[in-house]
């Protein structure tokens, strides 16, 4: 697939699809409300005291084990409990859940501080709501940290009344007692001691306990909003519709099965194009056109003319006199290429017959005023009537000899591949110079493979925009099955641009 050949084919489609979503991007963020964030950083400490004082505590200097304690730190500001006191505090009219979809909490990794940034329709709200949260968690961390040294003095406090009992009842016997229960006696007091010692540690770190967090920075009113960025909102609008357009165009490239350029129907049919013929704008009251008699100065005029000259060129060593005008479908000019090729062939002062070989929409008395009650090439066919019979000489052109296509016969295809349209063609040599034959779509009916074997080359007519490359594909294989020559092509329908035209315009324009 040529990439570039599709873009510049659908460029509009690109740059409409991106206008379209860029602008709805820039809307929609020109509409929404302006957000602002808060922004609060907390410094998380390792271990829990009570732990430690207890000696049943990890090895925190591991950067492993404080990371994890960081990141179980993060979750718990995030946690439903923090949530329900900052709407308490702040006295929020909404729900937890709902709250903390304003609310992030991050750790890069590599530190212990934890990032809190809050959402909020005012700069105000948004910086309290993060010192809320950070606040909050504070507050629960001492909490949670008190709370584990007084579990941890309440079983210190246990164990030394269950040591004091044990001195009470080694103390009581201690008159008479052994060496052995003198030693139970001291280690028991030794115990004692150091619990009491412990207890008294506990009972002072309690007071003196922060909390697993302290603030590193509190949140401050911040004007400049986060969100909507209506530039940036803009630029991933135009990214985004330049993706979408190239995937459109692409797509519809793959839909859209007709014929574009002259460059695909030549490589297609494997044949060059002989001529381009340019798009003509018709009036109302006409439906067919003979280009070349009334409008001799226009582009399409002169396309005809190249098309006489090119297949002239193809003439020069093949000794070709019979061509057969036809197209892969119905309404692809034709029958309007036929008409003015012959014309062209006789202005330059060659003897042609034009044979409209269509029975099934004849073309001649469209383009020539053919008499309703001459004989035409069926009656010629069928009653063996002498070609001059059915000549019919448009005025002004005195080398143009057209045959109509006369009555409709019951069996188009036998007739035209007949014995009698061989010698019709072989009797119309030895007076004329081209034989051009207006044959039907070959695609339509069978008329035209039947007629093919008289012709000496096929000329095939194209509507960019309009045949389809499966059609086109389907012809040429119909007319390789039984070795038919195709000549080239004629693409009818080519759009030129308006400089082009205007430029062409004014050079055949006479000079004042």
């Amino acid at each position: 697939m040529d990439y570039l050949k599709v873009i510049r084919a659908r460029l509009w489609l690109i740059v409409l699809t991106t206008i379209i979503v860029a602008a709805v991007f820039l809307t929609v963020s020109l509409l929404q409300k302006p957000t602002y964030q808060g922004h609060a950083e907390i410094i998380v400490s390792a271990p829990n005291a009570g732990a430690i004082l207890l000696g049943a505590s990890r090895d925190y200097a591991s950067d492993q084990v404080l990371q994890a304690d960081v990141q179980t730190q993060v979750r718990a500001i995030k946690s439903r409990g923090i949530a329900e006191q900052v709407i308490r505090t702040l006295d929020l009219n909404t729900t937890p859940d709902h709250l903390l979809t304003h609310v992030t909490a991050s750790n890069d990794g590599q530190t212990n501080v934890v990032a809190i940034d809050a959402t909020d329709a005012s700069p105000r709200g948004a910086a309290e709501m993060a010192n809320a949260f950070a606040e909050a968690y504070v507050a629960w961390s001492l909490d949670s940290r008190q709370a584990s040294i007084r579990a941890a003095g309440d079983d210190v406090e246990q164990r030394l009344i269950i040591a004091q009992q044990q001195i009470v009842a080694l103390a009581s016997a201690a008159g008479g007692a052994s060496i052995e229960q003198q030693v139970k006696l001291q280690a028991a007091r030794e115990l004692y001691a150091s619990l009491a010692d412990k207890l008294e540690q506990l009972r002072v770190n309690q007071q003196l306990e922060t909390g697993s967090g302290s603030i590193l920075t509190s949140a401050v009113a911040n004007p400049v909003p986060v969100s909507p960025r209506p530039v940036q909102d803009g630029g991933l609008g135009l990214a985004i519709g330049l993706a979408l357009g190239l995937g459109i165009t692409f797509l519809v490239d793959q839909l859209d099965t007709r014929i574009r350029s002259s460059e695909e129907v030549e490589k297609i049919y494997g044949a060059p194009v002989l001529g381009s013929i340019p798009v003509e704008t018709f009036t109302k009251k006409e439906t067919s056109r003979l280009t070349l008699l009334q409008h001799p100065d226009s582009p399409a005029a002169d396309a005809y003319r190249g098309l006489r000259i090119n297949l002239g060129f193809i003439n020069f060593d093949s000794h070709i006199r019979t061509v057969l005008v036809t197209s892969a479908a119905p309404n692809e000019g034709k029958s309007t290429v036929a008409a003015n090729l012959a014309i062209a062939l006789s202005q330059a002062g060659q003897r042609v017959a034009l044979l409209s070989c269509d029975f099934h929409r004849p073309a001649a008395s469209m383009f020539f005023e053919c008499e309703n009650g001459h004989a035409g090439l069926s009656d010629l066919l069928m009653m063996g009537k002498p070609a001059v019979d059915a000549f019919q000489r448009p005025e002004g052109l005195e080398r143009l000899f057209v045959v109509a296509a006369g009555t409709a016969p019951p069996n188009p295809a036998d007739l035209l591949g007949s014995s009698r349209m061989q010698e019709l063609i072989a009797v119309l040599h030895e007076s004329m110079d081209w034989v051009i034959m207006d044959a039907p779509p070959l695609l339509a009916v069978a008329d035209t493979i039947a007629l093919a074997r008289w012709a000496d080359g096929v000329l095939i007519v194209t509507h960019v925009g309009a045949s389809t490359r499966g059609a086109a594909r389907a012809a040429r294989d119909q007319l390789e099955k039984i070795g038919a020559r195709i000549l080239g092509i004629s693409v009818w329908g080519v759009r030129e641009s308006a400089a082009a035209t205007r430029a062409y315009s004014g050079y055949y324009t006479p000079a004042e």
